[in-house]
């Protein structure tokens, strides 16, 4: 009986299969990592990153590679059961990770590296030395007593947060000072750093290495991150499921000291950081553990289950059971049901995830003018050539499976025909977000002087919310005055949620008719719907021919709008 099966290999996620030919060795980059503890799997690695978790038998035949061999040979030198079929069974199974001579790839070694679908990692250093002198800090911190002091200290956060009452919602619904923001800023960057920091040292501390730290673009957004990718060298599920869990055991543990601390602090700005910043820690935590991304919540269900890479996997079985269905491949996929919704939680949470992401980014880089509709150009074409990579690779598996060409190209008409519609038929209402002024009974939509947003008119309707950084509390409607704009001052808030005593701003003000009897702040935030109802391929049309960016515009004004609320 041959001693190497399918399931003795199990590989990190792969572009395309590469043809080898033998004689063949390891790349010099390559290395076989033993298990950290008795019993677990052995680690195939490309410049330190794990490619591959191995077993013993797999890791033997890897270690006699030294391409002067043929298969038979290789066979013969490891003895009974070993074949040559088994040998190139193997081969088969790891060139694709590149860890062969043949097909090594040295992108790894790259200090800033692309990670699909939309993360940009930059190395910044290794944190191996740090967090092993951290090591005994972190033993300590495992006893009983430390953490039954953690689980107090949670609860006393809790209860923070309780006592700051209605603080909390002033917090997060109105403009603060300048200094609560830097400091909020300041305690963030930190936070996130220590986030990472915990995920390794969780990993140090159960005997694994943490490769390499550094900053990333993840969904358009900024973060850390650092490589616990050793910790599938872990022989204990419990152990990787704890090395995911420790990046949001530092943030509950840093919100809960912030909320616990404010309580002793007079009604000042630190006050109010305090609690922004321990409300902030806590939803980071909670986002965290959401397992249909991959963040450390997704991490933790992977290493629990023991099944790596579980998202691509699912979503893999999602498309199987859709081109099953829908193309009439031939695929068996009566196992994979629960694979399968997870693979749809997964599929619609990434799109979800990368939707919100550039809705927020797109409107405050297209306020930078030329720069900014370019830089959301090349991200939009981005997302874009990813979408149609995605919908490419679909068809050629599903031709590759059987799938009857009328079939393919029906499904696929159908979908362009569905687009089509979508663009037709789907209304917009494009949204300017702007400020108000409410003096002496007077009402005034205000907008910076520079800005281009010339669609506000006559009749518009008007939501007026509070200008807060967190939340936005619907206080009031109004509509657009017929007067015509004017030139004048207001209060920065009304820009922007800071608060700055005495500092106005030139804005562009329209006059404003207050609907019904309601009590308002002096200023805040006002969103403007416009009368007009687009369809969705007029609203493109109309965001793309008003970009500097379209021929006879560069150097002009244009108007921007938002199909929505920011």
């Amino acid at each position: 009986m041959s001693p190497y099966r399918n399931d003795d290999i199990v590989t990190r996620p792969s572009h395309a299969r590469t043809t080898i030919q033998w004689p063949v060795q390891l790349a010099p980059t390559a290395s076989i990592d033993e298990p950290l503890r008795a019993g677990g799997p052995w680690i195939v690695a490309l410049n330190g990153v794990p490619k591959a978790r191995v077993s013993a038998d797999v890791a033997n035949v890897l270690k006699v590679l030294d391409g002067k061999k043929e298969p038979a040979q290789v066979a013969h030198h490891l003895g009974s059961p070993w074949t040559a079929e088994d040998v190139m069974g193997v081969a088969r199974q790891l060139v694709h990770t590149g860890v062969f001579d043949v097909t090594a790839n040295q992108a790894e070694t790259r200090r800033v590296q692309f990670r699909a679908p939309l993360t940009v990692q930059v190395t910044l250093f290794n944190p191996g030395p740090l967090l092993n002198f951290f090591r005994p800090t972190v033993a300590a911190m495992a006893r009983p007593g430390f953490i039954a002091a953690a689980a107090v200290l949670l609860v006393g956060g809790i209860i923070g947060a309780f006592i700051a009452g209605p603080n909390v919602w002033r917090v997060l619904a109105t403009p603060l000072p300048l200094e609560a923001y830097l400091y909020v800023a300041t305690a963030m960057f930190a936070s996130t750093l220590l986030h990472e920091l915990g995920h390794g040292m969780a990993l140090v501390y159960f005997g694994g290495t943490a490769r390499r730290i550094g900053i990333m673009l993840f969904y358009l957004a900024p973060a850390f991150f650092c490589d616990v990718t050793d910790g599938w060298r872990l022989s204990s599920p419990k152990q990787r499921v704890l090395v995911a869990l420790a990046g949001p055991f530092v943030h509950l543990g840093l919100g809960s000291i912030a909320l616990v601390f404010q309580c002793f602090v007079p009604a000042t700005s630190l006050k109010d950081a305090a609690i922004l910043y321990g409300i902030i820690c806590y939803a980071i935590a909670v986002l965290n553990l959401l397992p249909f991304i991959k963040l450390d919540g997704y991490v933790a269900l992977m290493s629990a289950v023991d099944i790596p890479h579980l998202r691509r996997k699912s979503i893999a079985a999602l498309s199987d059971v859709v081109s099953s269905r829908f193309l009439g491949s031939r695929i068996n996929t009566g196992s994979q049901r629960l694979l399968t919704w997870f693979g749809l939680a997964s599929f619609v949470s990434g799109i979800a995830f990368m939707v919100i992401g550039f809705q927020r980014f797109a409107p405050i880089v297209l306020q930078l003018g030329y720069a900014g509709h370019l830089v959301v150009l090349v991200v939009f074409g981005l997302l874009l050539v990813l979408a149609l990579k995605g919908i490419i690779q679909f068809f050629h598996s599903a031709s590759k499976r059987g799938s009857p060409t009328w079939r393919r190209i029906g499904f696929l008409l159908l979908g362009t025909a569905v687009a089509a519609g979508l663009l037709i038929v789907i209304p917009i209402r494009s949204v300017v977000v702007a400020g108000y002024t409410y003096i002496n009974g007077e009402l005034k939509i205000v907008t910076p002087i520079e800005s281009t947003a010339q669609a506000i008119v006559p009749g518009d309707r008007v939501t007026l919310k509070s200008q807060g950084m967190v939340v936005h509390e619907e206080l009031g409607q109004a509509t657009i005055g017929t007067e015509p704009p004017s030139n004048s001052i207001a209060p920065v808030e009304t820009i922007v949620p800071v608060t700055f005593p005495g500092t106005n701003v030139p804005v562009r003000a329209y006059p404003g008719r207050l609907e019904g009897s309601v009590s308002l702040p002096v200023s805040g935030r006002a969103e403007v719907t416009s009368q007009r109802e687009m369809r969705l391929w007029e609203w493109l049309w109309d965001a793309a021919s008003n970009s500097p960016l379209w021929p006879g515009n560069f150097g002009q004004a244009t108007k921007v709008s938002t199909g929505g609320q920011q």
